[in-house]
């Protein structure tokens, strides 16, 4: 039999067929698709995770530059005073619409509902001791029952010989001989009792810093000044002389437009120091880069993206079980600082409450405080997410907030507490 061949040349030249190419094409389409989907859903992640850290580093940051300064309060020292509106410590809780920081319209406006949270004390200075032995190391002179003026002297070395730098004294002398409307606020602590003080407001006029030791001349306060304390003629003598500080931590109110033409909430949790028991902002402080923005010397910005801040004061009361003293007993609700579910009737003040005057005793120790922020990452989840509902934040409602609603519920939030043993006071 003879078997014809096709040419070599013929049979080498055959390709794939059509439907062959077709289906090839449909596999490499599908692999593609696959790892155009994987890269997407692995961008989105990414993005999802860049998000919620910022958001944590955010928070983080603003809870420890709250602590830090909170641990100090009353430092010099100061009592406590009444709560909400004490003296080392100072609690305004959920704030009506339009409330402003300072005085007047004038100064950034504080979130709707948030707190604001005022501690005193001296902090970024020393306190300086006073040789209350030496001869006129302090001088008071009244007038016809007015407030009084007066004289202290600082040296350079302690009674019992250590160097102290008296630089920050000076520059506060130096400083009102700039701006006399700002004039620091000095904490004078009797060497009688340390429980005794009084704040004075610097007279620069009577001040003489190229002696040693230093002479400081104050005028006394007029009676009902939120930070006066004692009459300086109850102190008898000086023993310490610190600057007193006043800081408010609050959240700042502010919006920006987002990409769909809305606006989108811009909070952020900020500083303010101001001259104590006034509105008059301390010199040099905040983001004094642009001189148009007028709230510029009411701030200093440190985090983004805060959305609520709530404090709560825990104090040994008769609530929630009794006092520590009550019994001998080293159990139960009166030895404790007790907390209730629902906030009301237990030892912590703003968690839940209304708040009550009587129930909360002049001059009490304060042992803790809690402070509960809000945060919210800085763009919306790329996906379909919709965050959980966060109905209450210690006494704030947040059930109607915006941050429940619509398009906001597109971020995540997370809520963070921070629990500050004050030990100082």
């Amino acid at each position: 039999m003879h078997i014809r061949r096709r040419p070599l040349s013929i049979r080498l030249s055959r390709g794939f067929t059509l439907v062959e190419l077709l289906v090839s094409l449909a596999v490499m389409m599908l692999v593609i698709l696959g790892l155009l989907a994987l890269f997407d859903f692995s961008h989105r992640l990414s993005s999802v995770q860049n998000n919620v850290a910022e958001m944590q580093q955010s928070q983080r940051i603003a809870q420890q530059d709250m602590m830090r300064l909170v641990r100090m309060a009353g430092r010099g020292p100061v009592s406590l005073g009444t709560p909400p509106a004490g003296m080392a410590v100072a609690v305004s809780n959920d704030v009506p619409d339009d409330t402003h920081i300072g005085a007047g319209s004038g100064t950034p406006t504080v979130v709707p509902g948030s707190d604001i949270l005022t501690i005193r004390g001296v902090f970024s200075t020393s306190v300086f001791q006073v040789n209350s032995n030496a001869p006129n190391a302090f001088a008071i002179q009244t007038e016809d029952g007015g407030p009084s003026s007066g004289l202290v002297l600082v040296a350079s070395t302690t009674p019992t010989t250590i160097p102290q730098n008296l630089q920050a004294l000076k520059d506060a002398v130096l400083n009102a001989r700039e701006d006399e409307d700002k004039l620091e606020r000095l904490l004078l602590v009797s060497a009688r009792n340390p429980a005794v003080w009084s704040v004075v407001v610097l007279k620069e006029e009577d001040c003489d810093i190229t002696t040693d030791p230093i002479t400081l001349g104050f005028d006394e306060l007029p009676a009902g000044d939120p930070v006066r304390g004692r009459d300086v003629v109850e102190l008898g003598a000086v023993a310490f002389v610190g600057i007193l500080e006043e800081y408010r931590f609050y959240l700042r109110e502010g919006f920006k437009v987002a990409p769909n033409g809305t606006q989108d909430i811009a909070y952020g949790l900020s500083r303010a120091r101001v001259f104590p028991g006034t509105d008059i902002p301390w010199r040099g402080f905040g983001d004094n880069s642009d001189p148009d923005d007028t709230h510029a010397s009411w701030r200093a910005d440190i985090a983004d993206n805060i959305v609520d801040l709530q404090v709560a004061l825990a104090f040994d009361t008769t609530r929630g079980g009794g006092r520590f003293d009550d019994d001998e007993g080293n159990d139960g609700d009166d030895d404790r600082i007790y907390e209730a579910a629902d906030g009301d009737d237990d030892d912590w003040l703003f968690n839940g409450e209304t708040f009550n005057a009587a129930d909360w005793l002049a001059g009490d120790q304060l042992y803790f405080i809690r402070l509960s922020t809000l945060a919210r990452t800085d763009r919306r989840d790329p996906g379909g997410y919709t965050s959980p509902q966060v109905m209450k934040l210690e006494d704030h409602d947040l059930s109607g907030a915006r941050i429940n609603l619509g398009d906001d519920r597109r971020f995540r939030y997370r809520p963070l507490s921070t629990l500050i043993d004050m030990r100082n006071l």
